[in-house]
Formats: structure tokens, sequence, C-alpha cells
């Protein structure tokens, strides 16, 4: 890891990391430039697999923490499971409702469920974007409204050089990760946040890539990084992969 990438484990204090700043950051991306989720269908399918693999009944429930552009919610809608969003951004969840989603405009710090509610709970690329506090009683959360034999599973990316992505505001002059993260992780990390809530963990590195409808060329190209993502490979493109239960 970079000398970069330690410095910014926990962010300096000359960063921006207001709350307000990380909504402004997701209201443009979810409302104004949808096509920056595009990346993320491997991804996503390859959490909706997992889930049909795992699941215990016919119909689950599932709660999918950060909406993006809505992909994991209509993929599950579409073969009538019980699905629900949860996002702070109420012009996403507005729309998920229109679309026939079961939305809430909440934060993960403080869901408006009930107790052992849902078999599933997914956070995919959510956990990097929180504070240590709000990660903290986030994972709290999520153990609440789990059932007792239910996953949380998802995914952040995996030694990530924060500084890479930095970006300075031409106005004010404050420095932010322009995609708002706030956190980098290795699975030793991740382990160790989640040891107080979940004693089952499957955590693994890996690379989220497609071989359909693709060219020869990238198809060797993302076998490479599949590859190298399961090996650890410090790159761009690897992720860190959880599933755990209570």
């Amino acid at each position: 890891m970079s000398n970069h990438s330690k410095i910014d484990q926990n962010h300096s204090s000359t960063v921006c990391d207001d709350q307000n700043n990380q909504q402004r950051i997701w209201d443009h991306f979810q409302n104004r430039a949808p096509e920056s989720f595009k990346g993320a269908k491997p991804r996503l399918d390859y959490i909706v697999k997992q889930i049909i693999r795992n699941k215990q009944n016919k119909r689950p429930s599932i709660l999918n923490i950060g909406a993006g552009d809505g992909y994991l919610e209509y993929s599950f809608k579409k073969i009538g499971w019980d699905i629900y969003s949860l996002d702070p951004n109420e012009e996403v969840i507005t729309r998920m409702i229109d679309e026939g989603v079961k939305g809430h405009c909440g934060s993960i710090e403080h869901t408006p469920f009930s107790d052992h509610t849902f078999d599933f709970v997914v956070a995919s690329e959510v956990l990097e974007h929180l504070t240590d506090d709000q990660r903290k009683q986030g994972l709290k959360e999520i153990a609440r409204i789990l059932k007792e034999d239910g996953y949380f599973i998802g995914t952040v990316p995996y030694c990530e050089d924060l500084f890479l992505n930095e970006v300075v505001c031409p106005k004010c002059g404050d420095i932010f990760n322009r995609w708002g993260h706030q956190r980098s992780f290795d699975c030793s990390d991740i382990r160790l946040e989640f040891s107080p809530f979940f004693k089952r963990m499957t955590i693994k590195t890996t690379a989220f890539v497609s071989f359909l409808n693709e060219p020869l060329f990238r198809k060797i190209k993302n076998l490479v990084y599949l590859v190298r993502g399961k090996l650890g490979s410090k790159l761009l493109t690897t992720s860190i992969y959880f599933s755990v239960q209570k």
C-alpha cells in the first residue's frame, strides 16, 4: 500500500467529510448521472446469484441499502421477491416507489424496520462512504433487523488508495474524495469490524467482470482481472466480497 493510502486510511482533517457534501455527491450521481452506475451490473448480478443460491424460502425478504440507480431492486422485483430499498435521497426513493419498489428514505444508522425483519440485507459499495461511528451503528442496525439465519451481503473496494480520487473545490478550496469515500479496507479490516456483530463470515477478494456479449480480447482481459482479483492483487478492479451471518 502506498504512503498516500496509509495516510488516508483515517482521512486527513483537511478533507471535507461533512454529511451534506456526501449527500450532494450522491444526489448528482443518482439523479443527474445515473449512467455512472453502468459498471456496477456484473457486481450486482453476482450478488443476485448469491442470494438465489442461499435463499431458504420461495420469497425471501431483501433490503438493499444504497439504491444507486435501482438495478438490484428492479432485478428482484422482476422475479416477484419482497424487495425494499433504503436510501437517504428522497428523489431516488420516490422513483423506486413509482416503479413499484417498497422504498424508505433513511440512513443505515437508523433503519425504520422492526427486529428480525429480513432474510437478506445488501450494502454494496456503501461502507466506504461512512464515518467510523456511522459504520459501527449501521452494522449494529443490520444485525438487529436480520433474521437469526439471515445474511448480510455486500462489497467494498479492496485496499483503495483514496488519494487517487481526491479533488479540490475551485470555489471554497475544500479537498474531498470525488466518490465520497472515507475509508479504505483490506479483508482483516472487514473481519475486525464485523466480529462484534457477526460470527459466520465469508470474506474474500475478487473482481466483478462480465463475459457475456464481450469480444474475445475483452473476455481474456476480464479473465486476467478475475484471477488477479481472487489472488488479492491491489488493482482498481479488485473488490472485497462479504457474506456474513449472526
